[in-house]
């Protein structure tokens, strides 16, 4: 099964993540059938730097690419690559009943998540 093609509810959940207090950008990665990360969408962030985060993650050690493989949110992540906010968030996107992976919701922010704003 090839990977969803960028669409409005894509799209829009990436911008949804901008209304969280301090989160600056949003990306959204989808888990191909060949396990591999594809962006499918962003908000708050555009040409090199989105482009050098999609090519980033499809390294296995990438934060992003171990929150894909073990399935565990990951918050308040200091950066691989350099720029940006000084943090990063990572949530899963998981099928139920399954607990399979299907993608990864990655956040960049300056300031720790509150408890209200991970959940």
């Amino acid at each position: 099964m090839a990977s969803p093609p960028a669409g409005p509810s894509l799209a829009s959940a990436c911008r949804f993540a901008l209304e969280i207090p301090g989160v600056e950008s949003a990306a959204l990665f989808v888990v191909g059938p060949d396990s591999k990360l594809s962006l499918v969408g962003a908000a708050g962030i555009e040409g090199a730097p989105i482009e050098r985060l999609a090519e980033a993650v499809r390294e296995p050690g990438h934060p992003v690419a171990r929150t894909a493989t073990c399935g565990k949110a990951e918050f308040d992540v200091k950066p691989v690559g350099p720029g940006g906010p000084a943090l990063r968030s990572h949530l899963p996107l998981v099928s139920q009943p399954t607990a399979k992976v299907l993608g990864v919701l990655a956040v960049a922010h300056d300031a720790p998540l509150s408890e209200s704003d991970r959940a």
